[in-house]
């Protein structure tokens, strides 16, 4: 009976522990301005802001949300207990959704300080979404030392290997494995045609906005060489010119009358390129890409209008 009332007596002190532990939080202020791509105040925003806090016996984390409407001058604000993590997002009919994260570094008399935090959101307008060939490619190179095309429209390598009808992509592989610490392999992707290319684009807003990439493609600046690296060297790490940052828009199917481009198909690759030469015979090629067949520079997807259809879950991709 003694042993009975000690576990409870402990029990009810862990879950005031607990509790005040949570209600003793510092506090929290943050102010989301919500500027259009003109750096214009947007009114009538609705804002989420969620407030990481610690609750209950196993402190499992949760948060609780916060939710506004932007006023004339883009702004609303919220406050509220917390640990020293937020999230907040940003969402109005006609644009692409926004979202962002923020962490404190320090608090003071029960505040995370900056006090009144603010932070900004750009709102991207829904202009021209278009129907598109989207899909995550995930295949494993034929073989090494060849050039081997890809269609993208029939997402398959070209014949032999293949039953794709167009090289859209091109892509040649150097390897030298001895052991999975000693190896390298060098992935050559090109293009046929002179006006066909691919060039980097670093996002221009960061992971804020649902559509990170141009609207529209360049008609210029497109390289018909890129060459991607895989190494690993005894003693050391893998070694690859691999970018979270990069992403690429690429030229397809160019048509040209007296030695001048007429017309082309444009898509991009959200991401870089994955490729890795260590874990296979040839190389595992992974990305994401997204192919605009109307011979426009319109990189706008409609995610409800893939042109690809009954993909699984693993193939599917979003904005």
């Amino acid at each position: 009976m003694i042993r009975i009332v000690i576990i409870i007596i402990l029990t009810l002190f862990i879950m005031q522990t607990g509790c005040y532990s949570a209600l003793d939080l510092p506090e929290a202020k943050v102010v989301v301005k919500v500027i259009d791509e003109d750096n214009k105040p947007l009114e009538g925003v609705e804002i989420l802001i969620g407030f990481q806090s610690q609750q209950g016996l196993d402190r499992r984390i949760k948060e609780i949300a916060e939710r506004g409407i932007t006023l004339s001058d883009g702004l609303y604000s919220a406050s509220k207990k917390c640990t020293d993590y937020i999230a907040y997002s940003a969402e109005k009919k006609g644009y692409y959704k926004s979202h962002g994260e923020f962490h404190f570094n320090s608090s003071s008399n029960g505040r995370w300080q900056p006090w009144n935090q603010q932070v900004t959101l750009v709102l991207r307008k829904i202009i021209n979404p278009v129907p598109m060939y989207a899909r995550k490619l995930d295949l494993e190179l034929p073989a090494i030392g060849k050039d081997i095309g890809f269609d993208f429209i029939k997402y398959d390598w070209v014949e032999p290997y293949g039953k794709g009808t167009n090289s859209d992509m091109i892509f040649h592989l150097k390897k030298q494995f001895k052991s999975k610490d000693d190896f390298e392999g060098n992935l050559t992707v090109k293009f046929l045609s002179k006006f066909d290319g691919i060039q980097i684009a670093k996002e221009n807003y960061g992971i804020e906005s649902q559509l990170t990439l141009p609207r529209q493609a360049p008609e210029i600046n497109y390289s018909t060489k890129l060459i991607l690296l895989h190494k690993r060297v005894p003693g050391k790490s893998v070694e690859s010119n691999y970018d979270k940052g990069n992403n690429y828009i690429f030229r397809i199917r160019s048509e040209e009358r007296s030695g001048k481009l007429l017309r082309a198909m444009y898509g991009k690759i959200k991401g870089d390129i994955g490729f890795d030469a260590m874990n296979s015979r040839t190389a595992f090629i992974v990305f994401d890409y997204y192919l605009n067949p109307d011979y426009t520079t319109n990189l706008e997807f409609d995610p409800n209008r893939n042109l690809f259809t009954n993909l699984k879950s693993t193939e599917r991709i979003g904005l």
